[in-house]
């Protein structure tokens, strides 16, 4: 399946038209580098139609405008999804691991800590020495080992 396809399957999906995307992919301002300019509507409605290729520097703006990653947009297989869930375990920051672990285990944190007392504990944690904090963190994750070991 080509590019601008799967482009239509997720402007259906979204329930969106050619029209009103089009006028968003505009609003970005994204210019093209061969013309340095926006992309006009016709020639948006051009690449929706396969009649002229998509140029690769609008593909990060395709994507943003259908809220979807730009992976989806050449294979959306499992297994190309499993491919790309594996690059970036391999350099995650801290950030995205807490985002993923937030996701995943979502129902977990809401049900077992109560939101007010997370955060009081976690505004002590500031007058807390760094043993301590070593400790702490130590401990953690071996009841965040056990627990799993257990779940399995």
């Amino acid at each position: 399946m080509e590019v601008y396809e799967k482009i239509n399957l997720y402007l259906k999906d979204k329930k969106m038209s050619k029209k009103e995307f089009a006028e968003r992919l505009i609003q970005l301002e994204v210019k093209l580098k061969n013309t340095g300019s926006v992309p006009s509507e016709n020639t948006i409605y051009a690449y929706l139609n396969g009649r002229i290729g998509i140029k690769i520097e609008l593909i990060p703006y395709i994507a943003e405008v259908l809220n979807i990653p730009e992976q989806l947009l050449f294979d959306d297989s499992a297994r190309a999804r499993k491919i790309f869930l594996k690059y970036l375990a391999e350099s995650i920051t801290s950030e995205e691991k807490e985002f993923l672990k937030a996701k995943v285990c979502e129902d977990k944190i809401t049900s077992s800590v109560p939101k007010d007392r997370f955060y009081a504990i976690q505004d002590l944690l500031i007058y807390a020495p760094d043993v301590f904090l070593n400790e702490l963190e130590r401990t953690l994750k071996e009841y965040k080992d056990l627990t799993l070991k257990f779940r399995k």
